[in-house]
């Protein structure tokens, strides 16, 4: 079969541009928080340095929702990225379907660093951490969405690399369900945070267990040997 990939196709392009959009999107996830302003932080006559250092210190507890938001926000699109980077590099050409999944993809991506900064300002309202973990629900279903059509044939670049990319694909599948599940939460306790940075850990820990069975290599039909006659 022809793997040569399409005018417009080309995962090199396509890759480059994902990259942008989510360096962008990691970028701003600093930039929205929120900086210490005033006299208050500086050491001045009627400011000494132990009154400065108090009000700093008393700003950045303050700022604790913040600094976790920014944290499991980075995560997250760290995982993402990373995924995608390496399931790039096993396809020949990106199929329309796929094309089309990164709209939403990167449209999220690029939404992520709103929905992170109203978790960091307000991590008691259980709307800003239902908004958050929506968006990264919606994230993680294109994420899979993608990786579900890298397993279609003709568009992995080697039949090797299908063993490893079903494995990813289901793992994405699952760690995004225990997602959803943990979204069931959000409205109740804040708590449910610390499952979300779990995320990372539960693809790490369900791999030993589906590698026996997802990462074999299928046998591919032999066609049949041409006749004469």
């Amino acid at each position: 079969m022809d793997h040569a990939a399409r005018p417009g196709q080309t995962p090199e392009r396509l890759g480059f541009f994902t990259d942008a959009v989510f360096a962008i999107a990691m970028t701003l996830l600093v930039i929205e928080i929120p900086r210490p302003e005033g006299k208050d932080f500086d050491t001045t006559d009627g400011n000494s340095k132990s009154q400065a250092a108090a009000h700093l210190w008393h700003f950045l507890v303050h700022e604790a929702g913040s600094f976790y938001s920014y944290l499991l926000a980075f995560l997250v699109l760290w995982i993402i990225w990373r995924q995608h980077h390496t399931m790039l590099d096993r396809i020949s050409h990106v199929p329309g379907p796929m094309m089309m999944l990164h709209f939403p993809l990167l449209l999220l991506t690029g939404f992520l660093p709103f929905a992170t900064t109203i978790m960091g300002h307000y991590p008691d309202n259980p709307l800003a951490a239902l908004l958050f973990g929506l968006v990264v629900l919606l994230l993680m279903l294109c994420r899979s969405g993608i990786q579900s059509q890298a397993n279609r044939h003709g568009v992995l670049s080697s039949p090797a690399q299908e063993p490893a990319q079903r494995l990813d694909s289901a793992i994405s599948w699952l760690v995004t369900a225990y997602w959803g599940l943990t979204l069931l939460l959000a409205w109740w306790t804040p708590w449910v945070q610390l499952l979300w940075f779990l995320s990372g850990a539960i693809a790490q820990a369900l791999t030993p267990f589906l590698r026996p069975y997802l990462a074999k290599t299928r046998p591919h039909p032999t066609p049949p040997p041409l006749t004469t006659g």
